[in-house]
């Protein structure tokens, strides 16, 4: 299948706002073991952004393409996948081949077959926001009772977090930017919500609980100086990203309380180097979506066009939840 699709591209690094544009890119060829999906939605992420800015570790032929969730359908098979050919899956494209346009070609290793009975923009923004929050809690050996304390609780990871830490039995405290932001932060189940803008986070934090037994922590900076010190004697402190700035780690401080530093990046590694677990997870994931115990946090449904703007907002910190892009159906969603 030769000629063009129409996706959002960039062809220099820069923000969001000022270098992605809807335009036609050569469709690239479809090798074995791979699959064509004709894309119907695509998560957003700070790694788009971050990826867009040219603060990712792969240096892309341009143009490029963000965009590493997508829901959609396969509509050709390289040799080896013709199983796949027509079914409706959730899938994890690789940039600088990503998911944010009409088509994606991706590995039939990081496909999954979508249950029928899941909306596709809440497919959507189940990869790497779930998947990344429940092998946080698995790696940090989060348990029943226990509190955790997760540095941007509005964001997607952190709705996500929030929700199955719950379900764990767990006391969930949340540090968030605002009072709109902290209203959605309760929603989702939170027990303790700390407004950094209202100052003094770490008295904040300190007047509402004694220690913490996990952190996760997608913040960095001074955010994640203030959970270390939170942490209890044996804690475990997981980093999945640092949008405001490097964490600085003194070996002292961990070692005094025996804390457990653990790192991830669930896209990067989990779905080449533990397939079966990553699936056994999606399987849970798709449990509790259609038994109601989660249910993904979409702040708002764009269409392509209005993706640049989004990015922008997303990468400022001035959004909540997921935001989903609109690629193949009527906003508003389909089975």
């Amino acid at each position: 299948m030769s000629g063009t699709y129409t996706a959002v591209a960039f062809e220099r690094f820069g923000e969001p706002g000022e270098v992605l544009a809807v335009r036609e890119i050569e469709r690239p060829a479809l090798q074995a073991g791979q699959v064509r999906l004709g894309v119907e939605a695509v998560g957003l992420n700070y790694l788009d952004a971050t990826f867009i800015r040219g603060g990712y570790p792969v240096r892309p032929p341009f143009p490029a393409v963000a965009g590493v969730e997508a829901t959609g359908v396969v509509i050709e098979a390289g040799e080896g996948a013709e199983q796949w050919l027509g079914k409706s899956v959730i899938a994890c494209p690789m940039m600088p081949a990503g998911a944010l346009g009409q088509e994606a070609v991706v590995d039939a290793s990081l496909i999954v077959e979508r249950p029928a009975g899941i909306d596709i923009f809440d497919a959507a923004a189940l990869p790497v926001t779930y998947q990344t929050a429940w092998w946080a809690f698995e790696r940090g050996r989060l348990a029943e009772g226990e509190t955790v304390l997760i540095s941007a609780g509005a964001g997607g990871v952190g709705t996500a977090a929030t929700q199955l830490a719950k379900g764990r039995g767990a006391r969930v405290v949340t540090i968030v930017g605002g009072a709109e932001k902290a209203a959605l932060s309760r929603a989702q189940g939170a027990d303790i919500v700390i407004d950094r803008l209202a100052g003094g986070v770490r008295e904040q934090l300190a007047a509402a609980v004694d220690s913490v037994d996990v952190v996760v922590d997608s913040v960095g900076a001074e955010i994640a100086d203030i959970a270390i010190d939170a942490l209890a004697f044996g804690g475990r402190f997981v980093a999945v990203g640092q949008t405001a700035g490097a964490t600085v780690i003194d070996v002292t401080r961990f070692c005094l309380k025996n804390i457990d530093f653990i790192g991830l990046s669930w896209g990067s590694m989990y779905p080449f180097v533990a397939p079966g677990p990553v699936a056994a997870t999606y399987a849970e994931l798709f449990a509790d979506l259609e038994a109601g115990r989660i249910s993904p946090v979409i702040s708002s449904v764009v269409e392509l066009a209005e993706v640049p703007r989004a990015l922008d907002e997303l990468a400022a910190g001035r959004t909540t939840g997921k935001i989903i892009v609109n690629v193949g159906t009527p906003t508003g969603g389909a089975a």
